[in-house]
């Protein structure tokens, strides 16, 4: 179980299903993660990169694991949602795969302004 656990990574889980995950192995692994400070570094270094990128404040601000799982698990819903948008704000079926308009009017590209010849 502690090879598991060192092995763990959030890897195509929710933030809810990697901390069920988590603890279990860690009850198993208690050398590994002593103390509330290590296992709070351990859960978010095991993070995608972009939730351990926005869960670097919350090491050194006091949270408690369960602080951290809440704020983590916070981010992911809000990245989904934000997600969903941006796919429901999509235009369906006027833009081929480059983006340009069927009518050869200007677009954006990678944030710059392109008229077609």
């Amino acid at each position: 179980m502690h090879i598991q656990f060192e092995k763990l990574h959030k890897n195509g889980m929710s933030v809810t299903q990697y901390e069920m995950r988590f603890s279990e192995l860690a009850r198993h692994a208690l050398w590994l993660v002593p103390t509330d400070g290590e296992r709070i570094s351990r859960f978010i270094d095991d993070l995608t990169y972009l939730l351990r990128l926005l869960m670097t404040r919350e090491r050194v601000s006091g949270a408690t694991f369960d602080e951290v799982v809440d704020i983590a698990r916070h981010i992911e819903m809000v990245r989904s949602q934000e997600h969903k948008e941006r796919e429901a704000k999509r235009p369906q079926g006027s833009d081929g795969p480059s983006g340009v308009h069927s009518r050869g009017q200007s677009y954006h590209s990678r944030g710059r302004l392109y008229r077609p010849a």
